[in-house]
């Protein structure tokens, strides 16, 4: 015996092999128990008629990109003419992999009125084919149609509010599970990085034995212990403490001596923050630097300046907090400068953006403002994180790539090595601390030849008249920044920015005359 099946706007009769049968809005879907993939299946739903468009061209516009029609024909039943068409298509479960050959009906039904179009859907394998054809057929026939006009247009729109304001509670549901789920694996990954970045390592000579052992060098080794150098190790471990000023961190806003402004260039843009070392807390002394003071590490726009400011021990600090709207105002302004190549500066275009206004002083230098309150505009949009990550400094070892650059000329010889480079890369990992980024300071770093990057500081020194400090050989690692992490920096192709200071210079804790590049691979 059939069973009737209503929604306000039509009822229709359905077959009772199909026993899992719902009735949502404007809308009837019936399912036969037994769920599987191959399930037949029948819908029956209403919608307003396209404009422009007949019932036959729309369902060809429908089925365009679908899979193959086989068959096509006009129907007319229960008082309505409409078009039909079965497209034939292959369906996998994805469980036990059956694939099956699968058929959909497809059929679209003008009402008397024209005002109401109704959709039926049906789905079969080839097995049933026959069966649920003929079925769908009947059950189109039983369609009673009980709304007409506006009165069946309001109902569909009231059953268009219900659907969506269902599915809007679905959404929310599946967004509330998400962010839950993403909460907990957060945490986790919080509470698991915390407790890797906190892990005692190792001493040096035992993870320089480890890496020794994992290439089988063991021959190798006293010479090897001859080419390595002494360096410090810098990693994020975690968020660092706003009350805590002087620290050892990278991002964020420096810490300067009480009365010292935030550093500007000749245009007057502010110097970006990187990083600052508290010399105090350095394991290692690879280089002779003063025993404790505050290095403070600045870039400027386009890799082309640079500043690293000393403060000294014993120097009353105050914290300087990065502006919360520094990218988004730094990137208005960098549309209302351009480059004057005479005057070596940025210099105003007469635009205003976002509110912006700028004016420019005796010297040259550009003043920001909005709504009357002078802004900080930075010398680069990039090099601005507001994640101020604390580090953790850990005795390093580091191996240069190239014999040319262990300083004894018969070393590769001595070696009877073709390389350093998997040793070297073996020792990195090895030293690795967390999965971060692996700042580091003194050593050798960089993929080309150590001396070649000496050299380019010391042709920088020359250009800038300082004859004293102009040969290569004088010139280390006074940090290396890498890109990722907490803080996020890219520095050029997610490269690394690596300070050099001089020996001389280091040593009497003048950082005025320092060299700064961007190394990417």
């Amino acid at each position: 015996m059939m069973q009737r099946l209503e929604t306000a706007e039509f009822s229709i009769e359905a077959n009772p092999i199909f026993d899992n049968t719902r009735v949502f809005g404007g809308s009837i879907s019936l399912r036969h128990a037994q769920q599987t993939t191959f399930s037949p299946q029948i819908s029956v739903w209403t919608a307003a008629a396209e404009r422009k468009l007949s019932a036959k061209t729309w369902l060809t516009k429908l089925t365009r990109d679908d899979d193959p029609v086989i068959e096509r024909k006009p129907v007319s039943v229960a008082g309505m003419h409409g078009e039909m068409i079965t497209l034939k298509g292959r369906l996998e479960d994805w469980e036990t992999r059956q694939v099956r050959d699968w058929y959909r009906l497809r059929a679209v039904l003008v009402a008397p009125d024209g005002r109401t179009w109704y959709h039926a859907t049906a789905m079969t394998s080839e097995s049933d084919r026959a069966a649920i054809e003929a079925d769908f057929l009947r059950l189109l026939g039983s369609i009673q149609v009980k709304l007409e006009g506006a009165a069946a247009s309001q109902e569909q729109a009231a059953g268009d509010a219900e659907q969506a304001a269902v599915l809007a509670d679905i959404r929310h549901a599946i967004d509330t599970a998400a962010q839950a789920r993403q909460a907990r694996e957060t945490a986790v990954a919080r509470t698991a990085d915390a407790t890797r970045l906190h892990v005692p390592v190792a001493d040096v000579q035992t993870r320089f034995d480890a890496a020794i052992a994992m290439l089988g060098l063991d021959g190798k080794r006293e010479i090897l212990r001859r080419i390595v150098l002494p360096a410090v190790s810098l990693t994020e471990r975690g968020i660092a403490e706003t009350n805590r000023i002087g620290i050892s961190r990278i991002g964020g806003g420096p810490d300067l001596a009480a009365g010292q402004d935030w550093p500007r260039d000749a245009s007057g843009l502010y110097l970006n923050f990187l990083a600052q070392i508290a010399l105090s807390e350095l394991p290692e002394r690879a280089e002779t630097l003063p025993e404790a003071g505050l290095l403070a590490f600045f870039p400027g726009s386009d890799y082309s300046d640079w500043r690293v400011v000393f403060t000294p021990p014993g120097t009353a600090l105050v914290a300087h907090a990065l502006p919360d709207d520094a990218i988004d105002t730094t990137e208005a302004a960098t549309r209302m400068v351009g480059w004057d190549n005479a005057r070596q500066r940025f210099t105003a275009n007469d635009t205003n953006v976002d509110g912006l206004s700028v004016e420019t002083d005796e010297h040259g230098r550009l003043h920001f403002q909005r709504d009357g309150h002078a802004v900080m505009v930075f010398a680069s949009e990039y090099e601005i994180s507001r994640s101020a990550q604390a580090l953790r400094l850990e005795r390093l070892l580091s191996m240069p790539l190239h014999f040319a650059d262990s300083g004894d000329p018969h070393i590769d010889a001595d070696a009877g090595m073709e390389d350093l480079s998997n040793f070297a890369l073996a020792l990195a990992e090895g030293f690795r601390v967390g999965d971060g980024p692996q700042h580091q300071m003194f050593g050798v770093c960089g993929l080309r030849e150590w001396h070649s990057i000496q050299a380019l500081a010391a042709e920088h020194a020359a250009r800038q008249g300082w004859a004293d400090i102009a040969a290569p050989d004088g010139w280390f690692v006074l940090l290396k920044l890498a890109s990722g992490g907490g803080a996020d920096f890219s520095f050029s192709d997610h490269g690394d920015y690596l300070f050099l200071a001089h020996r001389q210079d280091a040593a009497k804790g003048d950082f005025s005359r320092v060299y700064a590049l961007v190394e990417s691979s």
